[in-house]
């Protein structure tokens, strides 16, 4: 089983994982953990400890960040250091993490489901343009 942990500043991982559940419903072997105003590298380390606890049945687990170098990654780095089952992406966003869970739950292991993380994250950033107006029936 594939575990995922999903962990960022502020309410950040709590706030996406409702987004989550919102449009693909509750999910097993899934942790937020919030990295509020006020917490310590402390509390931050204890709280990944627990989630991963939490997952301890699971054979893989991806943690999902928010950010490069922010205190949850650095965490979940440090985690991944002593535990070779974790794989850890940082810049998460909705698509991807939707993703990932659709391909979780079709089977697909922790580095396949890791790397396409990154490729629907990628796709699902861009800007809308309007299109260009081309009437020229006003002459």
């Amino acid at each position: 089983m594939l575990g995922f942990i999903v962990s960022g500043h502020g309410c950040f991982a709590s706030g996406i994982t409702a987004a989550l559940e919102l449009i693909m419903g509750k999910q097993e072997n899934y942790v937020a953990v919030d990295f509020p105003e006020g917490d310590t590298k402390t509390e931050i380390e204890a709280h990944m400890h627990e989630a991963i606890a939490q997952l301890s049945g699971c054979e893989e687990i991806v943690i999902f960040c928010d950010l490069l170098s922010g205190s949850p990654f650095n965490t979940a780095v440090m985690e991944a250091m002593n535990d070779e089952r974790i794989s850890v992406i940082y810049g998460t966003n909705l698509g991807m993490l939707m993703e990932s869970v659709f391909k979780r739950n079709i089977g697909m292991d922790g580095k396949e489901v890791a790397e396409l993380a990154i490729e629907a994250g990628k796709e699902g950033v861009g800007q809308f343009k309007k299109p260009e107006d081309d009437d020229d029936d006003f002459d």
